[in-house]
């Protein structure tokens, strides 16, 4: 939480369900564990609605989004809504600031990817293979979702996803 509010983020206590916090255009949920100091869980929830007529094409597009994406789940919460999930287990040598920034970008980036499947359009198929077929290195993978990021979503999008 000290850490959050470090770099400059303003929590609000939810009681037992933890903390939120804004980023940009998105609402972040901070939920610790309270019987495990070095699990971190961050998630970007209610990303979208699902209903009985839209679950087969939600789930497909969750599948989707998580094989592609490296660190994050997106899931159905409480049967009626999509949330994208990141969860890591602290050690000494993590440096916590650069994996909250981490964290927040693949969680943005995982809503995206998300909504473009939803919809049907094309977007990446696979983020997690170089083009020689080795798995991408960490800074790669940033790169490749900073590169997503920037040609394939415009503030139109990001208003439209987050209302």
């Amino acid at each position: 939480m000290k850490q959050l509010e470090s770099m400059g983020f303003e929590p609000v206590e939810l009681g037992e369900a933890g903390y939120l916090f804004k980023y940009e255009d998105f609402t972040y949920l901070f939920m610790p564990d309270e019987d495990d100091d070095n699990f971190l869980r961050i998630l970007i929830p209610r990303i979208f609605d699902v209903t009985d007529e839209n679950r087969l094409e939600v789930l497909e597009a969750m599948h989707e989004t998580t094989q592609i994406l490296k660190y994050v789940k997106v899931c159905i919460m409480y049967e009626t809504s999509v949330w994208a999930c990141y969860e890591h287990y602290l050690n000494s040598t993590d440096n916590l600031t650069d994996l909250l920034e981490h964290i927040i970008h693949i969680l943005e980036t995982s809503v995206h990817v998300f909504y473009k499947k939803i919809n049907g359009e094309e977007g990446p198929n696979r983020l997690l293979e170089s083009e020689d077929d080795s798995e991408l290195s960490d800074e790669e993978l940033e790169a490749e979702l900073q590169r997503l990021f920037e040609e394939n979503i415009d503030d139109e999008e990001l208003n439209h996803y987050n209302n």
